[in-house]
């Protein structure tokens, strides 16, 4: 694999994976560098993101073409529009019309008032649909997540994940003949930062898509921009809603690829009384607003199942550093055994190190460096559980296909890191693959419509009836004695 520096306006990109946190946020504590190198895999450029080309298996899952249509409608049919301010048509040495932020006609790159036509010189689509970010040989997509701030991701095992899958199916031709190139960005853990550089992906270097890899409150500031500039947007599930923004379902280009917080709570409120039942129980939540409607779902819930023995209920900060002794102290005293948790893991990280007393802790769809949670938080994080995306590495170690992909690429053994970025992969480059040749962004969102149930191995099976497709989700435990981690039930369904 090739690398070279980055120049001119990409001197500022940070190397990175794509950072997967299907939940919160990433692990780390405290700050990390960016990396400003370029990974090549194939034609991977400016930015190392992970590699969403994906053949995947074949059949019903995934099988099928993608015509024209879509629009913003889920589902709907038709011709799309055209790029952010309208349709132009640009004439060029390729076939099909061009569509671009303006109108009007030209002839050759660019149409007048837009840039490069879908059709233009490397006829990306035939269809009439927008195609930007997609040429004849190659599908430009843009991932943000944060490598910097306060979830920051453990940049190493990153830059050593960053085109694991993507290699592979690069050498196997691609999809559908065309090669992934993957921007990425460092959104800080800041919604306003993360607004900024999906904007600068989006209209600067006109990718076709968005991913969002981590933190709920950027991949919400993210998919409301994306859904505005009718650009598709793609993430693990987050929260459902948003005071005074209105759900996520609403946004005409947004897709969870998992099961949304909401949706997680009957899982964890099964799990407190199926293995905490009689014991006194506690929910802890971060105060920010996106999860208001986690919060009361859960507070319910467990309150259902657990009744008066539910002893602490509360928010708390979403930076707990000088918190931290004050929230561990609330639960030794409440004299509660499970806590049901939802806040940045470096928060979880630093209440446990401020507790005199020994709980365990469940929660949603934490699935960015558990690992690394269980190694610095051991021994007591034991027989904490959480849901996540995928399994844990006891059962990644046995993908064979996976474990021989990073191995070739890095010439060391996987990470959790890794084998998340690599279902996301699997799960995205799915969904490429079944919308074929034809590829529009019209025409991959009327895809998913179509399809629905795409099951490409590590993630669990989607179904999108509406803009939410998680059906279930793998629960991992932390076993101290291994410092990782591991899986204790694969596909659970709420």
């Amino acid at each position: 694999m090739r690398t070279r520096r980055n120049t001119g306006r990409m001197a500022g990109r940070h190397v990175a994976a794509l950072g997967l946190v299907l939940a919160l946020a990433a692990t780390g504590c405290g700050q990390k560098a960016g990396v400003s190198a370029v990974y090549a895999g194939g034609q991977v450029q400016q930015g190392a993101g992970g590699a969403f080309g994906a053949p995947g298996t074949g059949g019903d899952d995934f099988g099928g073409g993608g015509g024209a249509g879509g629009g913003d409608a889920f589902g709907g049919s038709g011709s799309g529009g055209g790029g952010l301010g309208g349709s132009g048509s640009g004439s060029g040495s390729g076939s099909g019309s061009g569509s671009g932020p303006g109108s009007g006609s030209g002839g050759g790159e660019d149409g007048s008032g837009g840039s490069e036509g879908s059709g233009g010189t490397d006829g990306g689509s035939s269809s009439g649909g927008d195609a930007t970010g997609v040429t004849s040989s190659t599908i430009k997509i843009g991932v943000h997540a944060p490598v910097t701030g306060a979830a920051a991701i453990p940049q190493a095992s990153f830059e050593r994940a960053v085109g694991v899958y993507f290699d592979s199916v690069n050498r196997a031709g691609g999809i559908n003949g065309r090669k992934v190139e993957v921007l990425f960005e460092d959104d800080g853990f800041d919604p306003n930062r993360a607004r900024s550089v999906c904007k600068t992906m989006v209209e600067q270097e006109e990718v076709f898509l968005l991913i969002g890899g981590a933190g709920a409150d950027q991949i919400d500031a993210c998919a409301r921009y994306a859904a505005a500039a009718k650009v598709p947007y793609l993430s693990g599930g987050v929260h459902q809603t948003r005071p005074g923004l209105g759900p996520l379902s609403n946004l005409g280009t947004y897709f969870a690829l998992s099961l949304a917080y909401e949706q997680q709570v009957p899982l964890l409120a099964r799990l407190v009384k199926t293995q905490f039942g009689g014991q006194k129980a506690a929910v802890i939540v971060a105060d920010n607003d996106s999860l208001d409607s986690f919060y009361n779902a859960s507070d319910s819930q467990i309150k259902a199942v657990a009744g008066s023995n539910l002893v602490l209920s509360r928010r708390i900060p979403k930076n707990t550093t000088s918190d931290a002794p004050a929230v561990g102290t609330s639960i030794c005293q409440s004299g509660a055994k499970v806590v049901l948790w939802n806040a940045s893991p470096s928060s979880f990280l630093n209440v446990l190190k401020s507790m005199a007393c020994s709980v365990t802790f469940i929660g949603p769809g934490l699935s960015n460096g558990l690992n690394i949670v269980a190694q610095v938080g051991c021994p007591n994080v034991s027989g904490a559980m959480f849901y996540s995306p995928m399994p844990g590495m006891d059962v990644m170690r046995q993908d064979k296909a996976f474990v021989s992909a990073y191995q070739q690429k890095n010439n060391a053994s996987p990470d959790d890191i890794g084998a998340a970025i690599y279902g996301l992969e699997q799960m995205v480059g799915a969904m490429l693959k079944a919308t074929g040749k034809d590829l529009t962004r019209e025409s991959f969102m009327a895809t998913i419509a179509r399809v629905k149930n795409f099951n490409p191995g590590v993630f669990p099976p989607t179904s999108f009836s509406s803009r939410y497709g998680g059906t279930a989700m793998h629960l991992l435990r932390a076993d101290c004695n291994k410092n990782e981690f591991v899986t204790v039930r694969r596909n659970e369904r709420p």
